[in-house]
């Protein structure tokens, strides 16, 4: 028996470099790393000011002269430009862009109020539409088998984290109530405890996936029960917010009884279910090669099943949910799901601008409740959710991980605030303090995430406890750690040179027909390429999105036997250039037309670059020297 304590996950090293230095010593250098007269950060950070008040200048230049402000197109400019400088800003400060966007708001108001005010109302309501593909692209990657693949326990622990939560933390302040106690940042009235106790129960999907992204712990055991939490969490954020929806529509007597909204929701999910199986898998079927097509179809799918659900009572995120997994089942899912994250990103970041645009300045007390709302997040997440995940048998550092990273309020929560005030379920400076509470959460998260394993190491030692078999490098580790199980040979497009290939593999190296993946956006050839015995997934291989989604960031070799003479929108050069960003592990072999584009195609990082005519040629010479000799017989 080996005896020797597990290793720390791997990932921690990479992740989190300290060199030995601390921490204010750290940020001392990242400040003054440049020249002595001119550190090239505040020249970075000095910009990035100068453009959000260039911005408001000239702007405010174009507003209309009878002083009603700028027009919604103008208004909408200024509040993306103004975002993305306050951003620039908050990167160089490491922290995350969605803070960003929230202070951008905050700044426009005391900066340039005059000019959006008339266009902030449309700017909100179209910033929803954030939400609305937000939902969409989750319902696009949710893989509701693997929650079940973790196994019984653990997919209990993670479809059950939000409910238990949530009953929880009524129950704390339905008690505290009861006994006269005033618990600082949770509700003061009973119709308050229901907001109160979304908030702290559900994690933030963008906030947390974007960083977990970019530590490229995505694939690691935490990683995955995090992601899959994050996906049930959304759902009953998704219910709540449709609860709340009724709640407030039946107060008027306009509303319908909430068992016939939901009975309603189920029949018409279940018709959408089958109208995409039967007539939308057909029409994406007919153009599966023009993904400029998938794409509008698939948006015009979301909208359709978001105005079809609001209509019987529930919210349209739920509907964009519905459409996303109905679109998820289908071949073009991935291609479909590159297209659209970018039209996530834009409304998502004007969502986060309008929010700071109609939140008012704080107070002393606001954040201080704020921060006692944050405080009780992160300890809820540790008692309520690393409790079960130990019980499921995730290990004690995975378990820990998992509820660090999802110690956030969720974006869902500030759907919840107005819906609650317009009620009078919450007063204004109760919407103030889980708004801001987001704030500081996401602040908290960039950080805490950025250390995870470090401090889940930290709590299991002062717990007096050692990692268990759940929390070797195997499962905590980065993602390097994780992908081999999938295939790690992708053949990027399957055409002539491709069609050749295959009879040497079957005459040569059958066994590397389970090892290969091929992707290709077409559908025809698809029935064929699996009877071969190859692994075969739909997709533009000029899109790096998708072939980001289909794993080349964990393949070992990547072939690419199409040249740029039939290559659409990207040549090989470009590919070797990105997959060397993706994957600079892989070794990519490509094709090249010319002689000097296999020289070009080595410098940027090929492993081998194939001349088709090259190679061509000594079969041509073989044949006329045949001829010949025929001749002369």
């Amino acid at each position: 028996m080996n005896n020797h304590p597990k290793p720390v996950p791997s990932n921690i090293a990479i992740s989190h470099p300290t060199n030995g230095i601390p921490l204010h010593g750290q940020y001392r250098r990242w400040l003054f790393n440049s020249s002595p007269f001119l550190p090239g950060r505040i020249f970075s950070l000095a910009i990035a000011a100068c453009l959000f008040f260039l911005s408001s200048e000239v702007f405010a230049s174009g507003a209309h002269a009878d002083g009603d402000g700028l027009g919604l197109v103008s208004a909408i400019g200024l509040a993306i430009v103004s975002a993305c400088s306050v951003a620039i800003l908050f990167h160089l400060l490491n922290v995350p862009a969605l803070l960003a966007y929230i202070v951008s708001g905050l700044l426009l108001t005391f900066f340039a109020s005059n000019l959006i005010s008339s266009s902030l109302d449309i700017i909100t309501n179209i910033s929803h539409l954030g939400l609305v593909f937000l939902l969409f692209i989750i319902g696009l990657e949710m893989d509701l088998s693997g929650i079940l693949k973790m196994g019984f326990r653990a997919a209990l622990a993670v479809l059950l984290q939000g409910p238990v939560a949530i009953a929880a933390i009524l129950a704390v302040q339905y008690g505290a109530d009861a006994v006269g106690i005033d618990i600082p940042g949770l509700g003061s009235n009973h119709q308050a405890f229901f907001y109160f106790a979304v908030a702290c129960a559900l994690g933030s999907t963008a906030v947390a996936v974007k960083l977990l992204g970019d530590q490229f712990d995505l694939r690691s055991k935490a990683g995955k029960i995090t992601v899959l939490t994050l996906i049930a969490e959304d759902i009953c954020a998704v219910g709540a917010l449709s609860y709340v929806q009724s709640q407030a529509s039946s107060g008027d007597g306009q509303g319908q009884s909430m068992a016939l909204m939901i009975g309603g929701g189920i029949v018409l999910a279940a018709i959408l279910v089958l109208v995409a199986k039967f007539i939308l898998s057909r029409i994406m079927r007919r153009f599966s090669k023009s993904p400029d097509m998938l794409a509008l179809i698939a948006i015009g799918w979301c909208f359709l099943c978001a105005e079809s659900i609001s209509r019987v009572g529930l919210s349209a995120e739920m509907g964009a949910l519905i459409a996303g997994l109905t679109v998820g089942r289908l071949p073009q899912h991935i291609e479909i799901l590159s297209k659209v994250s970018s039209l996530r990103d834009f409304f998502m970041a004007l969502f986060f601008v309008a929010l700071g645009m109609t939140l008012p300045l704080p107070t002393v007390a606001v954040m201080g409740n704020a921060l006692a709302l944050v405080v009780i997040v992160v300890i809820s997440r540790i008692l309520l959710f690393a409790p079960t995940l130990l019980w499921a048998k995730s290990g004690l550092i995975v378990s820990l991980t998992a509820a660090i990273n999802l110690s956030q309020l969720s974006e869902f929560t500030l759907l919840l605030i107005p819906i609650g005030i317009a009620g009078g379920a919450l007063t204004t400076e109760e919407g103030m303090v889980i708004s801001y509470a987001l704030m500081l959460s996401v602040i908290l998260t960039g950080f805490a995430i950025k250390y995870n394993y470090r401090i889940a190491l930290a709590l299991t030692r002062m717990f007096g406890k050692t990692a268990t078999d759940g929390d070797d490098s195997r499962t905590t580790g980065s993602a390097a750690a994780n992908h081999g199980t999938g295939p790690d040979i992708v053949m990027l497009g399957y055409f002539l040179n491709a069609e050749a290939l295959v009879t040497e593999i079957r005459d040569k190296h059958p066994e590397l027909f389970s090892r290969i993946l091929v992707i290709d956006f077409n559908l025809q050839s698809h029935a064929r390429i699996k009877e071969l015995g190859f692994k075969v997934a739909y997709g533009d291989i000029g899109n790096l999105e998708t072939l980001r989604h289909h794993g080349i960031a964990h393949a070992k070799i990547i072939l690419s036997t199409i040249s740029n003479s039939f290559l659409r929108g990207i040549s090989n050069q470009e590919l070797v250039e990105e997959i060397g960003k993706i994957n600079p592990n892989a070794r990519v072999i490509t094709t090249a037309d010319r002689e000097e584009e296999t020289s070009e195609l080595l410098r940027l990082g090929a492993f081998r670059a194939i001349s088709a005519s090259r190679c061509s040629a000594p079969a041509y010479l073989t044949a006329i020297e045949d001829a010949l000799l025929t001749d002369r017989a």
